[in-house]
């Protein structure tokens, strides 16, 4: 987290002269108020609010580009996972699942397109953390929606292997995990989930009690790094 800023003093206006609307965003997210139940809230309504002001601080038109809508199936999807936008991905994923012969080929094909210009943004710095929560939550709404389709192809039978998916102690991104663990169910193995914060007791106590094959550890923060070496 941040713990100090750094800032050039002259380019400082005064406090009473910052518009109500960003003063008050900027002070949830300060001060750690009206997070709401997701935790996040104050983030992202600065998020929505730092939009309508990139151009020299002064308040942007706030008209809302809607041409985009006017792509393919595929680039309004991508659209939505690059600007963290759930408006219309359920439909735009309805379109793409009537379009692609199996659910899960719209996972590897259109969704992954647009996390993977997600990535080669934010591994540029033109993406950050709080943008790219935004796309996850975007693709993971994506994949519910597909998931009782997914679920309906499965073919009952021999499975491959028995694999547990943890997000580690310390770390509550399970995005990438989630889409590894329907793409590997769909291709004949058992996945045991455990969900996030999963400390290293639990993991190993269930691969054992379970008899997995493989475990699979995920996270998106870097102390998670430290925490699956331990693991293993």
């Amino acid at each position: 987290g941040l713990t100090m800023g750094i800032v050039n003093p002259a380019m400082l206006e005064l406090y009473d002269d910052i518009p109500k609307e960003a003063r008050d965003a900027i002070e949830d997210v300060m001060l750690n108020r009206n997070q709401g139940e997701s935790g996040q809230d104050a983030t992202e309504r600065l998020m929505t609010v730092a939009e309508n002001y990139q151009n020299g601080g002064k308040k942007k038109d706030s008209t809302v580009d809607m041409s985009w809508r006017e792509g393919t199936v595929e680039e309004r999807i991508a659209h939505a996972l690059v600007k963290g936008i759930t408006t219309f991905i359920e439909a735009d994923t309805k379109e793409a699942w009537e379009k692609y012969p199996k659910p899960l080929e719209v996972i590897e094909g259109p969704l992954m397109d647009g996390m993977n210009i997600v990535g080669d943004l934010f591994g540029a710095g033109k993406m950050f953390l709080p943008q790219v929560v935004k796309s996850a939550r975007v693709m993971k709404q994506s994949v519910a929606w597909l998931n009782p389709y997914i679920e309906a192809e499965k073919v009952e039978g021999e499975k491959k292997g028995k694999i547990l998916m943890a997000t580690v102690k310390g770390d509550v991104h399970d995005i990438g995990k989630n889409i590894v663990g329907v793409v590997l169910g769909c291709n004949g193995y058992d996945i045991v989930d455990l969900g996030v914060m999963v400390p290293c007791e639990k993991i190993l106590d269930t691969a054992i009690a379970e008899e997995v094959d493989i475990i699979g550890l995920s996270g998106l923060i870097t102390p998670s790094l430290d925490e699956m070496v331990y693991v293993a």
